[in-house]
Formats: structure tokens, C-alpha cells, sequence
């Protein structure tokens, strides 16, 4: 008899513990499900690209550029396009901002999306800027 309680137990333990381990993973796909990546529609339908924008930099030489920013909405990619003037002055600030061996590579275009991100942010109110992405560049 008392081999028996303990044999009932531990297939009662076990149980709970398959039940406890079947309803974490099933939370855990499910987790996984919401962060689908977007379709390329969905991203067009929420990003805007700048005009090429010709600028002075710090050093005397001049940056032509472009940018695609990605908004987290579409509202707030409507917002981005009523505030055109103000993106185009924080982009003009921010390239005006480095010289052109600051640009130079990877990293310095990398510095450059982070930091026009960061402007860009201060601006919107109704959305948040998800990405900056360099389309266009060249240094003379």
C-alpha cells in the first residue's frame, strides 16, 4: 500500500510538472507570434524618404544625402510628412554637424543614422521613430 501512494505521487508530481512545462512553451510561442517581422508593404506604408539634401560640413567640404526613416505608425508617418521643414533642418544640422573624416566607413554613417534618429525623435509627438536609414551619400 504505501508503494502505491508514493507510485500515485510521483505520476501526480510528474503530471504537474508536464502540465507546468506544456503551458510555458505554449506562452512562449505564442510570445513569439507578435513579433512577426513586417511585410514590405507594411513597412512602406509607415516610412517616408527625404528629399536628396545638399549640405555644407564641418570640414569644407560639402555631403549629399538621403534618408528612409521608419515610423512606428502610419499617423506618425503623417506627422513626419507635415513636418517636413523641421526634418529637413534636423538633417541639415546633424550632417552640417561632421566632418568628412567623421563619415567616412560604417561607423560614421552608423554615428550619423543614430544621432539623426535621436533629432528626429525630439520632434515627433504622435509617433516614435523606429529606424534612419542612409539611401544616399557621398562626400566631396
Amino acid at each position: 500500500m504505501g508503494k502505491m501512494k508514493i507510485l500515485i505521487i510521483l505520476v501526480l508530481v510528474l503530471a504537474a510538472a508536464g502540465g507546468g512545462a506544456f503551458f510555458f512553451l505554449g506562452q512562449e510561442a505564442e510570445g513569439s507570434g507578435e513579433e512577426k517581422q513586417p511585410t514590405a508593404e507594411e513597412l512602406a506604408a509607415m516610412s517616408i524618404d527625404t528629399d536628396i539634401i545638399t549640405t555644407n560640413l564641418a570640414s569644407p567640404n560639402f555631403g549629399i544625402v538621403q534618408f528612409n526613416i521608419l515610423l512606428d505608425s502610419e499617423k506618425a508617418k503623417e506627422e513626419a510628412e507635415k513636418r517636413t521643414p523641421e526634418v529637413r533642418a534636423a538633417i541639415i544640422s546633424t550632417v552640417a554637424g561632421f566632418t568628412k573624416e567623421e563619415l567616412v566607413g560604417a561607423d560614421g554613417i552608423a554615428t550619423l543614422e543614430e544621432q539623426l534618429k535621436g533629432k528626429l525623435a525630439e520632434i515627433m509627438q504622435t509617433g516614435k521613430v523606429e529606424r534612419v536609414l542612409v539611401t544616399e551619400f557621398k562626400v566631396q
